[in-house]
């Protein structure tokens, strides 16, 4: 909404990709610009930081740790961990942050979008961490599922735009990056 009333003239197509096809995309010029988590490879690339996020909690409402107001990284030791299919940025970083504590993956489950983790986190099958822009409003309300954030200092994650560094379309690119960047505040 903000990009259409910052840019009413801009023709915007909306498509969503995990990171490896999309850079493929960039680089072969089908799509001009994709906002994805950072770092990637920028093999004829160029990026820029939008916002950094941090991560939070999904678990059981029911879950011991949903009677907390945050939660430290190392209170998820010895957790199932309920992750999406290879291949999404959010898995490997899920998987970083938990990496250290012992956390144990779910390895009979793969989900493909974050609402099918929520459904599953209702449902008891363990806890995920979610982007904070996936936690708000209605997002972090979801029958049967709490959510909370981490103790400072948070786990992020770094979402930025990336484009071909030939882009014809560096203006237009560089406007709506301007606008989300500062609407993601």
């Amino acid at each position: 909404q903000a990009i259409r009333k910052s840019l009413p003239r801009l023709e915007l197509g909306l498509y969503e990709y995990q990171t490896a096809p999309m850079l493929a995309k960039l680089q072969s010029g089908e799509i001009d610009v994709g906002i994805l988590a950072l770092p990637v490879d920028l093999d004829g690339l160029q990026a820029r930081e939008l916002y950094s996020e941090p991560f939070t909690v999904a678990m059981p409402a029911t879950h011991k740790l949903a009677k907390r107001d945050t939660v430290r990284v190392e209170d998820l030791k010895g957790e199932t961990l309920l992750l999406l299919e290879d291949g999404h940025c959010l898995r490997d970083q899920a998987l970083e942050v938990c990496s250290r504590i012992g956390t144990q993956e779910k390895q009979d489950f793969r989900a493909t979008s974050l609402e099918t983790l929520r459904q599953m986190v209702a449902t008891g099958a363990g806890i995920t961490l979610l982007p904070e822009l996936a936690s708000r409003g209605a997002y972090g309300k979801a029958r049967g599922v709490a959510v909370r954030p981490f103790v400072k200092p948070q786990p992020l994650r770094h979402v930025g735009a990336v484009w071909r560094k030939t882009s014809a379309r560096r203006i237009a690119i560089d406007a709506v990056c301007n606008v989300i960047a500062e609407h993601a505040r």
